[in-house]
């Protein structure tokens, strides 16, 4: 049940922000699929497997948004954490190429995405803290959740299938010597 206190227009926004963060991940997924070869990608990541992948998180979309019009508000952020992780992904292209490597029409559609799914995922903790705090914990489970899928199927995937990482991402992990 919404509370009285949720303003109907801030919903709207909050929608609106669901299907704006969508239609930039469609952006780059699309380009994606289309200019796949000059995408850097793990091995064992094709085009099809791109294809696929858009709908869960169209679906995700959609399913957070029929939670908020059905008034279940609550339940729709944990969709959401979910919906932003897949759309954080994408940084995933940066473990096989430095960003100056990549192209930039490719660069702008990751930040497109990423941006997006961030500013969504600022707008939900938002309202999660100041209208829903009671939904808070699920959101972490949704978090742990998808954080351990994603692990052990790219742990799965990368021992079937092995990928040039790039090393430009941890050589800040790696102190450099001095000498």
């Amino acid at each position: 049940m919404q509370p009285v206190f949720v303003l109907p227009n801030l919903l709207k926004v909050y929608k609106a922000l669901i299907w704006v963060t969508l239609y930039a991940a469609a952006l780059h997924f699309f380009d994606n699929v289309y200019f796949f070869f000059q995408y850097p990608e793990p091995a064992w990541l094709t085009r099809e497997i791109v294809a696929l992948l858009w709908i869960p998180i169209a679906l995700m979309a959609h399913r957070a948004v029929d939670l908020i019009y059905t008034g279940k508000i609550e339940y729709s952020f944990a969709v959401i954490h979910g919906f932003v992780l897949a759309n954080w992904i994408s940084l995933g292209h940066y473990l096989f190429a430095c960003p100056q490597e990549v192209l930039t029409r490719i660069n702008i559609a990751i930040f497109i995405q990423t941006s997006m799914a961030s500013i969504l995922f600022i707008m939900t903790l938002w309202l999660q803290f100041t209208r829903y705090p009671k939904s808070l914990p699920y959101a972490k489970r949704a978090w742990l959740r998808n954080i351990v899928m994603y692990v052990v199927l790219i742990i799965i995937l990368e021992s079937i299938l092995p990928s040039d990482f790039h090393d430009w991402w941890y050589t800040w992990l790696i102190p450099s010597n001095p000498h």
